[in-house]
């Protein structure tokens, strides 16, 4: 990466830290480039250089953090052959650490929220489930597994939101608190679903 591309990113980070210490206190209509610009330090020409709406700044925030969501949902192991709780905790671990990442920015989302947030949330955590789980059993789809994933991911969606909302519990001890809830299903999970 050259000095050119370095100053890029710290101007856009630092329109983003902005951004997101604004949203804490005002809903995105409400705030404005100039309060954006202001805050950052940064002129209105040079935020325009790189978004054209405030809009842009906040969707390449989100986008940001559905990525870091995405690949923290990446397993922690090939296959189930070599599942044991170690991997389980390992996995736990780093979803807890890819949410941490972006926790402020989720927090805010969730703020000013209706519902949207939550239910993107469940379908990203479904998604990368549901696709993980055919690769890693080597199964085949069917209701019935995804009916299991849609519980599952709603209630990794609603852990993953009551952890950042009330932010009184270390990271440590919410993946442990994770894992130990993830271990449940893999070991009660009826044997037609895992085999199908």
């Amino acid at each position: 990466m050259n000095f050119t591309d370095l100053r890029i990113l710290k101007t856009q980070e630092r329109l983003q830290n902005a951004l997101l210490e604004l949203l804490e206190t005002k809903d995105l209509k409400a705030v404005t480039v100039k309060e954006i610009c202001d805050k950052a330090g940064i002129s209105r020409n040079a935020f325009y250089q790189y978004y054209g709406y405030k809009e842009d700044l906040y969707d390449q925030m989100v986008e940001r953090a559905t990525e870091r969501i995405r690949d923290s949902l990446t397993p922690a192991i090939p296959d189930a052959s070599e599942l044991r709780p170690e991997s389980v905790e390992i996995y736990a671990r780093r979803i807890i650490s890819g949410i941490s990442e972006v926790k402020d920015l989720i927090y805010v989302m969730l703020k000013g929220d209706d519902g949207i947030f939550l239910r993107q949330l469940t379908d990203l955590i479904f998604e990368k489930n549901l696709a993980n789980s055919l690769s890693f059993y080597g199964g085949q789809d069917s209701e019935e597994l995804r009916l299991f994933y849609e519980f599952l991911s709603a209630g990794m969606a609603a852990f993953i939101i009551k952890w950042v909302v009330e932010d009184g519990m270390s990271e440590n001890r919410t993946a442990a608190l994770l894992a130990g809830i993830l271990l449940q299903p893999l070991t009660k999970m009826p044997e037609h679903l895992i085999s199908l």
